[in-house]
């Protein structure tokens, strides 16, 4: 099994296609099948690496965690590979530790694409991780997280299909190869990223450090999520310079699994327009 030594510890990952590398970073909880659908689709773009993130999986664990640290393990993934830089791509928390390591190290991020991301923590979305913890605190990683989760991050449309009715236990399977604790330790940590804590009143949120950000960079949401809604992507895509944005019709919060099909398409279509315009002023 493939395993990527770290400084301090090992990610598990699998890979498909050839080329560039493109990391594929996955949303809270989750590990490498969370791209089961679109990983040889996005292969046709180049070197596609989708790793377990630590905690998650089988890349090793931690005695805590911080956006910092899964952005550093991205970066130190990419000079396992021995790679100048690579193309992120990722999918709500995902998508946070791809800005994360954009602004750490600059010249090893080629891209990136940001599905479903948020720069900071809004009201509703802050009630949502709190309201997960209250949950945990009563019964655990039970059928009530999992109706809660569920009704945040798929959209109503797919939800009222069989395939989505599917989807809903596999990728709730998936969160709960967790334990409660682990999970807990994810959910407070988007929290801190969030800067919600009390003692973290008087720092920025990653939102004011948008304008740093160098790299060709597309955002993508659905217009069904009401987790992260079009609204925050658009916040992002303002601040970010030369960032376009795509809205998918008819889908919620993870589009990868919702619609993997013009998911794939619009990243895929991104970074072969990265690439096209590196070769020419290259």
């Amino acid at each position: 099994m493939p395993h990527a030594t770290l400084s301090n510890g090992s990610l598990y990952y699998e890979e498909q296609g050839t080329g560039e590398l493109i990391i594929l970073l996955p949303g809270l909880g989750h590990d490498h099948t969370y791209f089961e659908k679109t990983l040889p689709l996005i292969a046709a773009a180049g070197r596609v690496v989708t790793p377990d993130p630590r905690g998650l999986g089988q890349s090793s664990p931690a005695s805590s965690y911080s956006v910092e640290q899964w952005a550093m393990d991205v970066l130190d993934l990419i000079a396992f590979f021995k790679a100048p830089r690579a193309h992120l791509v990722g999918s709500s928390l995902g998508a946070c530790v791809c800005m994360q390591a954009a602004l750490a190290q600059p010249a090893k991020v080629a891209s990136l694409t940001l599905v479903a991301g948020f720069s900071e923590v809004d009201p509703l979305l802050e009630m949502n991780f709190r309201t997960r913890l209250k949950i945990l605190d009563a019964v655990g990683l039970g059928d009530l997280m999992a109706s809660h989760v569920s009704m945040w991050t798929l959209g109503r449309t797919f939800l009222a299909t069989a395939d989505g009715c599917a989807q809903m236990d596999k990728l709730f399977a998936s969160v709960r190869k967790n334990s409660p604790e682990r999970y807990r330790a994810f959910i407070e940590t988007l929290l801190r990223f969030g800067r919600c804590e009390p003692d973290q009143a008087e720092q920025p949120k990653l939102t004011a450090r948008l304008g740093e950000i160098a790299c060709p960079t597309r955002v993508i949401c659905g217009d069904e999520d009401i987790m992260t809604p079009p609204a925050l992507s658009e916040h992002m895509t303002q601040r970010i310079p030369g960032a376009d944005m795509r809205v998918i019709p008819r889908c919620g919060h993870i589009s990868f699994t919702e619609q993997p099909a013009e998911t794939s398409r619009l990243v895929v279509e991104f970074l072969q327009k990265v690439k096209k315009v590196n070769h020419a002023s290259g």
